[in-house]
Order: C-alpha cells, then structure tokens, then sequence
C-alpha cells in the first residue's frame, strides 16, 4: 500500500468513526435523553378519536305508516388544483347549482387547497353533479330530517333543525328520546392493541294513536270550512275521551315541516296547545256541570230570566236580548242563555264555581306530550285581574282564555262519566328492543257519574231541538255551541268572532269527542252556522273510518249480546 492510499485509508476510518459517533450520539439521545418524550409522542399519534352519530328514531301512525324518517341533503366541495379545465366545469355545473357561472369559475381558479362549492343541496342535485364526474369535486352527505306526508299532521309532528334539534311538536317534546345518544372513545389504531366496539344508542321510535287517514279526512274538512265560511285560521280536535287518546289533531294554515325555515315563525307552534282564546258559550257545559254536581240546582230546576242580571257592577244580557222569563235548565242550556249562566254562578257564588274549574284542570296544562303548551288564563278571586263581574263572565266562557286541547279535554270528562283523562298522542316508544306502552291516566274525577249523565242528556236535548245543524243521521248527538267575539288590547272587537263546536257521539256510550274552531268567519259569526255543520259533515267520515255503529244497529247488538248470554 502506498502513501497516497494510506492517506485514503485512514481518511475513510476517520468518517466512519465519526459517522459513528454522531449515529451512536443521536440514538443515545433519542432512546435516553429524549426517549420517555418521543414514547409519549408515538403513543400519541397511535390514538384516535372514534365518534358513533345515532340515528334519530323514525316517528309512525298507529298502522306503521311512516311520519318523519330520516334523509339527507348534500354539499358540493372541491380542490381546485385537481380541476383539469376549470371554464369548461364552471360551465357545467353553473346551471345545476343554479349559481352564476363567474361565481364558480372564481372559486375553481382560487389557490386554496379546499373550497366549499354550495351548501345543502337535494339528492336531485347532487346526483346531477355527480354524473357530470369532474376531478376534484367531492359530493357530502348531510343528515337531513325528511316527512313523506308532506305537510300531513305538520303542527303535531313539528320539525328538527339542520343541527339535529327538535323544534316543536313531537320532535321537540321527545327530543332526547328521538335523537339518542352518541357514542366517543379514544382509540388505539396498533394492529397490537385490544380494538373496542363504540356503538352508539340509536334514537327510539315512535308509533302515535293518531291514523294518518283519519287525520287527512279532519284537515280535509278544516280546509273546506275555511274556505266555505270564509274564516281565517281553525282547529279541530277528535279525542277518544275513555282514554284521553288523540286522533287527530289539525290547524290550518299550517306548514311543511321539511322546508320549516320558509314557514312563519308563528306557524311553527301548534294552536291546538299554544293559542289560548275566550270560549265562549261552550263553557256553559262546564258551568251547568258544576251547578248539578254542587246540588245547586237539579235538570228540574227553574229561574226567572229577565234578560240582565247585574254582577260587580256590570250588567250582561243574553246575546240574543232576548227575555224568556221563567226558565228551566235543560232550556237554558239549549237556548245558551247568558244571564241563565251568570245566574247558575252567582248561586254557587266564588268558593264552589272555581272549585270545580280547577276540577276540569282550567289554567293548569293538561300535560300532552307535545312542546310548547300553554296554561290558559285562569282568574281566581284574590288576582289583580278578578273581580266580581268575572264570576258572571266566566260562566259563559269570557274573561277568561283556554287552549283548544284544554276545552275538548274538560268537555271529555262529561262523554266519560265524569272522568278527565289526560290527553297524549305517542302510543307506544320502542327503545332498544324494549316496548313502552301509554297507560291510560286519570287526572281527576271532575263530577259524578250521574251529574255526567244528566248533563249529556240535557246537551243532547241541546242538538235535537236548537243545533239542527250539528245532527248525524242514525246517531245521537250530544253537544254544545260557542260563539265568542274576540278581544286584542283589552277591547272586544265588533265583528270579529270565533265560532266553535264541541259534540260526543254515540251520546250514551261515546267513542269520540270532536272540537271545531273556526277563527273569524265571514258569511256568518255564529258557531251553529259555521262549526255545527262542519261537526256534522266531518262525524259522518269519521263513523265510518272508526267503524262507529249507527245506534239502532249497535242496540240492537247489544240486545242480541244480552239474549244469547241469558
């Protein structure tokens, strides 16, 4: 070996001595000086974090048809750099976003990595896009809440937001229930490492006492009335009072709840349970009740109408002026005198009248299980707004407000041998392979059996001779009209009025109860004019949708039951 390749020789060692030394040096600093850091940072980087989104539970009619399910929208992304010919896309898609074609062009041409195209669009769209298969674009799915009824049962149903929460109606009053519970853990991604399930709690489903064609018969029926007597808004109830159980349950005008960011915001809240209103002569049937039951007076009684009577200073009248003199209960309440009224409540004086309110569950909610209900308005003697006026005002269903739900349910405990059932609309909440059934609630014994019994006879003597209107053919109804003129800012509007109608049918053994609210009809004001006819026109679909026997076909039944079992 000579000089020159010593030199090399000993050139070479030197590098890879001090190669080594400085291999040697970065491994001793990584595993001893550093290595609890970088262990620290490498387990780090091997944990995830897993989130499991439930499904929000699907929401049926007593038959299993679907209510409100759930869907998607989408959103169109893109990464502008994997666009090959960015005029020839903005072309394209300008049209199926129904964006301008500049606007677009400027967002495939920008130098950001990631830019957001469009915000929720239909499957329609989103499926146009993708078979125009451009680079670069991406197609998301977003959770969308869709109802295949349309605007069927809107206000019941109510809506749920683009952030998964329920707005009103069922969707807001079972919001837990519907929406689950998501599920998170921290997760090693080591093919070494345990892997965990992480499962979330789906949402529970829903299944409602109400059919979807019993309820498409009452909005049907709604509508035509507003429109054939020219009123502004209304509602109609139809209530199993046996059970307290919901039917159906309609208000227009209503809204989609699919597209429930075009709607009004008042729209949204169902008048059914938050809109309170004067009654009006309906609370005659509440009034009369608690005279019978209090032993005030008896179907037999008599008193002599006048015309007026004076309370606190106030001076009321009959709305029809008229004078009938002597007079007896079952007349008063078919000719729904006023001053009879006032008279019945100035008999049982404050202390027993408001006893029995608070028995028919008047300013307390009812408790159905749906958002948003209100309380009614309630004055009791002591309140700041009560006087002695009231006592005779509130007899005959003014000075005072209710929900619609509020009035059908303290009417129900009259079809119900004087039992108030608390009303509710989900049968049944399958959660988890587990099913909870509604059980059938009493909220109070309002008046007696007998006291029911007489006050149905004496409303079914009401129908026959003074609410030609509101009769069934081959049932007997029992029932009662309410017209109430409207007050806004402390002033009863002239001519502005709410008609309404409460009617149980079979009379002796009812099946259902109905309310019709008609809000300021045109061609005429009166509630038998306007909500009787409605009652009856609607009560002879629903007798054949709910398979409700004409009577002599369903004594004639029972008859034949009785023979056989003798």
């Amino acid at each position: 070996m000579n000089n020159s390749q010593s030199k090399r020789t000993w050139v070479i060692i030197t590098g890879l001595c001090f190669a080594t030394f400085i291999i040697v040096g970065r491994l001793f600093a990584f595993q001893v000086v550093q290595g609890q850091d970088w262990v620290t940072r490498g387990e780090r980087n091997k944990l995830v974090r897993v989130v499991a989104e439930p499904d929000r539970g699907v929401i049926y009619d007593r038959n299993g048809a679907v209510l409100a399910a759930n869907g998607a929208d989408y959103q169109i992304s893109v990464a502008p750099n994997m666009v090959v010919d960015a005029g020839e896309a903005a072309t394209s898609l300008a049209p199926v976003l129904q964006e301008r074609r500049q606007n677009i062009l400027a967002v495939l041409e920008s130098e950001e990595p990631y830019v957001l195209l469009s915000g929720r669009v239909s499957t329609e769209v989103a499926d146009a896009v993708r078979l125009l298969d451009y680079d670069g674009i991406q197609i998301d799915p977003l959770p969308r809440r869709i109802y295949p009824q349309a605007n069927l049962l809107s206000h019941v149903l109510g809506y749920v937001d683009f952030e998964g929460s329920g707005g009103s109606g069922l969707e807001g009053y079972y919001q837990r229930e519907l929406a689950g519970e998501a599920a998170s853990a921290t997760v090693n991604i080591s093919p070494l490492t345990y892997q965990p399930n992480v499962i979330a709690r789906e949402g529970a489903d829903l299944v409602l006492t109400i059919d979807r064609t019993v309820q498409f018969t009452v909005e049907k029926a709604l509508a035509e009335a507003l429109i054939e007597h020219q009123a502004r808004s209304g509602t109609i109830i139809v209530m199993d009072p046996r059970t307290g159980a919901i039917l159906a349950m309609a208000s227009k005008p209503d809204f989609t709840p699919y597209n429930f960011y075009e709607a009004e915001e008042g729209l949204l809240l169902n008048p059914a349970v938050s809109q309170q209103y004067e009654p009006g002569s309906v609370m005659k049937l509440i009034t009369m009740a608690a005279a019978l039951d209090s032993g005030t007076v008896t179907p037999q009684s008599t008193y002599y109408d006048s015309g007026t009577i004076e309370l606190g200073g106030s001076l009321m009248h009959n709305w029809d002026r008229s004078a009938p003199g002597l007079t007896d209960m079952t007349t008063l309440l078919s000719r729904s005198l006023n001053v009879g009224a006032a008279t019945l409540a100035s008999w049982m004086g404050p202390d027993v009248y408001y006893h029995y309110m608070e028995r028919f569950n008047f300013g307390r909610r009812t408790g159905i299980d749906l958002m948003a209900e209100e309380i009614g308005i309630m004055p009791l003697p002591g309140d700041a707004n009560w006087t002695e006026a009231s006592l005779g005002t509130n007899a005959f269903g003014q000075g005072l407000a209710v929900t619609p739900l509020q009035m059908i349910v303290a009417a129900s405990a009259l079809a119900n041998e004087g039992r108030l059932m608390e009303p509710y609309i989900v049968q049944e909440i399958h959660r988890q392979g587990q099913v909870l059934r509604h059980e059938p609630t009493v909220l109070s014994q309002a008046v007696s059996k007998e006291t029911a019994q007489q006050l149905t006879a004496m409303a079914v003597t009401a129908v026959n001779f003074e609410v030609y209107e509101a009769q069934v053919p081959g049932y007997t109804i029992a029932g009662k009209t309410g017209t109430a003129q409207i007050a806004e800012g402390g002033v009863y509007l002239p001519y502005d009025v709410i008609g309404s109608f409460i009617g149980w049918l079979p009379a002796d053994d009812p099946e259902i109860i109905v309310l019709v609210k008609l809000d300021r009809p045109q061609i005429n004001p009166w509630g038998s004019q306007t909500a009787a006819p409605t009652f009856a026109k609607l009560a002879q679909e629903l007798v054949v949708l709910l398979d409700i026997p004409p009577d002599q076909v369903r004594l004639q039944g029972e008859i034949m039951a009785a023979r056989e079992g003798n």
